[in-house]
């Protein structure tokens, strides 16, 4: 019969593991790697002209966010790169998640797709879905040939 020290640093760590598996996020162990994937938080805001969208993209350049609506789906996408530092660095802890995200919104039907902006300042991403006005419904004449 073995016995091993009860050590609760390792019961800890054992449970953020268990527990980042259950959210779907990953982290490099060694030379296994696992897919890394995190969710920004995002704010939905509805006015009477608009819909507002804030996510939370700190540490992402501009350049890896993209923003594209499909019918009625807004789909918010990126990735956050791993800062590089000197070979000589040791890390000690990493609880910035790095690596791949994606939001996926579902939108009603009365939106002024022409007239979508999307903004990035300070990390915060923000982008605006106007509302079309009741009466720019749009109608499509449907000829019959005999």
């Amino acid at each position: 019969m073995t016995l091993n020290k009860w050590d609760p640093l390792r019961d800890l760590l054992d449970f953020q593991e268990r527990a980042n598996q259950m959210l779907g996020m990953g982290i490099e162990e060694g030379k296994r790697k696992r897919r890394v994937r995190w969710y920004p938080v995002v704010d939905v805001i509805e006015t009477p002209d608009a819909f507002l969208f804030r996510a939370e993209l700190p540490g992402v350049g501009r350049e890896n966010i993209n923003v594209e609506v499909h019918g009625a789906t807004l789909i918010l996408s990126g990735n956050r790169m791993m800062e590089s530092e000197p070979k000589i660095a040791v890390y000690h802890t990493i609880e910035r998640v790095q690596g791949f995200f994606e939001r996926r919104f579902s939108l009603p039907n009365l939106l002024d797709v022409d007239r979508i902006t999307a903004n990035y300042v300070d990390g915060i991403l923000e982008v605006t879905l106007p509302k079309r006005s009741e009466g720019s419904d749009r109608s499509i004449c449907v000829r019959c040939s005999d």
